[in-house]
């Protein structure tokens, strides 16, 4: 129910929208009918009557008409953003599924230690160049066939997971679902279909549903792990997934090129490298990409080595520590789901990214004091709740800040910089803790440095912030 409830209001932009488009039909509407008709010209005894010509301007023989979409009519909420949030919920949802019983199949087909951490690895290192490739690709032909697509191998590379008759074949599978990743691309559907005053609200409730999938999925995976093991947790996701391919294909429709009633219809031009390098340069954008940088190496550091951690520090087991997560997964939710109401304005969106790297930074400062379970709820939720937060005032900044033509390969570049963290992250900490083998908190605070900077870039950029924003 509370889902439901999620996805309904999430499409109060779409409505309010298309209310004002509908009152815009109306109007036209009435100033036609009141027009009055051509009059009737000639003398009375002629026996003809004459209407003044009517001119049609004929298109130039070079001339190649540019296709606008709009929005779908009022009364009903638009199925792009319904079919979006469904799709990256899937994806973080089987990819949670898989997690909890990926580790022992692995151990299963002979892995160490080592080749435990480059099963999941390569996952995030492909994502590095998938990102911007798809980012990219889906600014020329369309956010639409490029999701697809991802779904399509989302699907394909989970029945290679399962199928693998070693590790090295559960490495490549892994690394070819982390190359077809979807997620900026669905940003970027989103980042179509908005304006800059409601985009923040819009990626929050995004936020909302991968805090969803962090939180089902690991439970469902564990459950079905208990009941048939590797084989029918795998089984599971790709029927969920092949159904959300099928769901979409029917319909989801194409964002590139649609009209936002309030600004100008944008025409499917598709810009070049200049124009990239160009945006992507920019003061603003540049060190939003660092900071997300940071706040992600600082986030997966944590995450990869919470558990040991944990085992050390409090004695937890396996059930303790995904309880643990499940609880960081709600402040990652939550999170997501205040974006909407405070995120409408610019100078609140600025103190959201510096409440975000804050509370992160509280978070893994705070971990010196954990001694007990009950210790241990506010940081954990602290780091939740502030990761998301962060995340979703990055990715709104760049967003902003970029072209309607360029938001895939701008958002595509913000997510290689999330998969480069997450890839050197496990790397970075675990050299942390082997610096300092005795004191357990050493590689924690180290890492609270990484939101610290975080929130140090963001006062930043928005000092970069130009007075123009995106129209």
């Amino acid at each position: 129910i509370f889902l439901a409830q999620q996805l309904q209001r999430s499409q109060g932009v779409c409505r309010m929208s298309q209310s004002e488009l509908r009152a815009e039909r109306l109007a036209l509407a009435k100033a036609r009918s009141s027009t009055p008709p051509p009059k009737v010209t000639g003398s009375a005894g002629s026996g003809a009557a004459h209407l003044p010509s009517k001119s049609v301007p004929t298109p130039s023989p070079g001339a190649k008409a540019t296709e606008t979409k709009s929005l779908p009519s009022a009364g009903k909420p638009l199925p792009g953003f319904r079919v979006i949030y469904l799709t990256v919920f899937l994806d973080f949802f089987a990819n949670g599924i898989i997690l909890p019983v990926l580790q022992s199949h692995a151990k299963g087909l002979g892995a160490s230690g080592f080749d435990v951490g480059l099963v999941f690895t390569a996952y995030s290192t492909a994502q590095i160049p998938g990102s911007f490739i798809f980012g990219r690709m889906s600014d020329f032909v369309g956010r639409r066939p490029v999701i697809l697509v991802s779904l399509l191998m989302s699907t394909v590379t989970l029945a290679f997971t399962l199928a693998a008759p070693s590790l090295q074949h559960l490495i490549a599978a892994r690394a070819l679902a982390g190359f077809f990743s979807e997620t900026s691309v669905c940003q970027a559907y989103v980042a179509d279909q908005t304006t800059a005053e409601n985009r923040a609200a819009a990626l929050g409730h995004m936020g909302a549903f991968i805090g969803l999938g962090f939180v089902v999925g690991p439970a469902t995976g564990a459950l079905l792990g208990l009941f048939g093991g590797f084989d029918l947790a795998v089984k599971f996701t790709v029927v969920v997934t092949a159904l959300n391919l099928l769901y979409a294909k029917l319909r989801l429709g194409e964002s590139l090129g649609c009209s936002v009633p309030g600004q100008e219809p944008v025409p499917q031009a598709h810009a070049d490298w200049k124009s990239y390098l160009r945006v992507l340069l920019k003061p603003v954008v540049t060190l939003v990409v660092i900071g997300q940088f940071a706040i992600t190496l600082a986030f997966m550091g944590w995450d990869t080595t919470f558990a040991l951690w944990a085992r050390e520090r409090l004695g937890y087991e396996q059930r303790h520590t995904g309880l643990a997560f499940a609880w960081l997964a709600i402040g990652f939710f939550l999170a997501s789901w205040k974006t909407r109401s405070f995120a409408k304005k610019p100078a609140n969106t600025f103190k959201g990214g510096i409440a975000g790297c804050g509370l992160m930074c509280a978070g893994l400062l705070c971990h010196r004091c954990i001694f007990s379970t009950l210790l241990a709820l506010p940081p954990l939720f602290s780091i939740g709740f502030g990761y998301a937060l962060s995340e979703i005032v990055f990715a709104t900044l760049v967003s902003v800040h970029t072209p309607k033509t360029l938001q895939g390969s701008l958002l595509g570049s913000l997510s290689a910089s999330q998969a480069l963290a997450r890839a050197v992250a496990p790397v970075v900490t675990g050299h942390l803790f082997d610096m300092a083998p005795m004191n357990t908190d050493f590689a924690y605070t180290t890492l609270a440095v990484a939101p610290a900077v975080a929130a140090a870039i963001t006062v930043a950029a928005f000092a970069a912030m130009p007075v123009e924003k995106e129209s």
